[in-house]
């Protein structure tokens, strides 16, 4: 997934085009690749785009390719575009693509199978990992993966008499609840969260998710789900200690840096804003229910792939990948953007350990990579994060909480 930092974007529907259209077109180009210039797609995306101009000036130098065409897209429309462009002959030698449809692609043979091509499925984090696969095959590379977690403005929690937690310090629910209470006497509003990915953490922190370990029926209106709703229902219905931020207004980080909100649901790629913003900030793990000791939210990141048909060159989407795969780029990713590495063997790198000992932060998102939840392996999880975003924002607008759920529930299920 992919926002105006790296960040999930909860505005997309998912789909954009039927489930027939990444099914036909001609294979993949194979031929020779010295001195062509590779096309590479990705969505709209102002603060990655220096990067990844830097990025191809690199690939050219190395790779014994004629640079790079970058073609960028709306988030919105960008699925519709790239399943369009595989049938009518005209994709990309790489395609971005957001974890809701690595399975897609994978379900439909469009993308190339990568552990048949050299590529190592163990090579990556876990959640990285299972985002990047579907069926036991690996169909993408992550450039970066990412988690979610707990920011906070320090110097408005020692305002409202608050004591400020160890970054590594992860609240229950009930301590977490204080911190809104006493921060909301002082600021009027506590927390600011997605409403849609903002509720989804709650839900994954309490020990339940969308679907069973087993992948075969919704858990989306399980008792700790449901708990999580009416857990933060009456904050930002009744009291509005809590904002619930729909797709496409204002963003979370953005209370958070004009002083509106004390607390916010933060991701890992916003740490260079964060840095930049001359606030006392820190990190902390998602707050955590009564049913489980520990925090998850999911992880995401921005995956490539090479389309298997369409006209792509193979070799170099295969080349684009490598290089992507490759250390030099991996273990500078956290530095580049935000991000943190794909592969495992990036963490144990001197680059890498030196920029978490210079940038002290990030070690909470270290700690914390480990505890994220990949998304459900299922060719319509767009569709499955759809659904249940769109029953979060009823609730937030006081809809019975077991009502939508059970809603949402019916919803997934249908799809399985």
């Amino acid at each position: 997934m992919g926002g105006d930092d790296g960040s999930t974007n909860t505005s997309t529907n998912g789909g954009g085009g039927s489930g027939d259209e990444t099914s036909s077109g001609t294979d993949s180009n194979s031929g020779g690749s010295s001195g062509e210039k590779a096309t590479l797609w990705a969505w709209n995306d102002p603060g990655l785009t220096p990067i990844r101009k830097e990025q191809g000036k690199e690939f050219k130098n190395n790779f014994d390719v004629g640079g790079v065409d970058w073609q960028y897209y709306p988030f919105e429309n960008y699925l519709s575009k790239a399943t369009s462009a595989i049938p009518a002959g005209n994709a990309p030698d790489s395609l971005a693509l957001s974890v809701l449809w690595v399975s897609r692609f994978g379900s439909k043979g469009a993308a190339v199978d990568l552990e048949a091509n050299g590529f190592n499925a163990d090579d990556y984090v876990p959640a990285a990992r299972n985002n990047a696969s579907y069926d036991g095959k690996l169909w993408a590379v992550p450039w970066y993966a990412d988690c979610r977690l707990l920011c906070i403005n320090r110097s408005m929690f020692k305002e409202a008499g608050l004591e400020v937690p160890d970054p590594t310090y992860r609240p229950s629910w009930d301590e977490w609840e204080t911190w809104v209470t006493e921060l909301s006497k002082t600021h009027g509003t506590a927390y600011s969260m997605p409403a849609g990915e903002g509720f989804d953490s709650f839900v994954l922190s309490n020990g339940s998710g969308y679907l069973s370990e087993d992948g075969t029926e919704a858990r989306i209106n399980s008792d700790a789900a449901l708990e999580a709703a009416n857990f933060l229902q009456p904050k930002i219905v009744e009291d509005d200690s809590i904002l619930a931020r729909n797709p496409g207004g204002t963003s979370a980080v953005e209370d958070f840096l004009a002083g509106e909100a004390p607390m916010f649901y933060a991701g890992s790629w916003h740490f260079p804003r964060l840095r930049k913003s001359g606030l006392d900030w820190q990190y902390n793990p998602h707050p955590s229910g009564p049913n489980v000791d520990v925090s998850h939210t999911w992880s995401a990141g921005v995956f490539y792939s090479v389309p298997s048909r369409g006209g792509a060159s193979k070799e170099l989407g295969l080349k684009w990948l490598e290089y992507i795969d490759s250390m030099e780029v991996q273990k500078n990713v956290t530095k580049a953007m935000g991000g943190f590495p794909g592969r495992k063997d990036a963490y144990e790198t001197d680059a890498f350990q030196q920029y978490l000992e210079e940038n002290p932060k990030l070690k909470t998102v270290a700690q914390e990579m480990e505890n994220t939840k990949a998304f459900p392996s299922h060719p319509e999880v767009s569709k499955m994060w759809n659904t249940v975003h769109t029953q979060a924002q009823s609730m937030w607008q006081g809809e019975d909480p077991e009502k939508a759920l059970d809603k949402a529930a019916q919803e997934i299920n249908a799809l399985l």
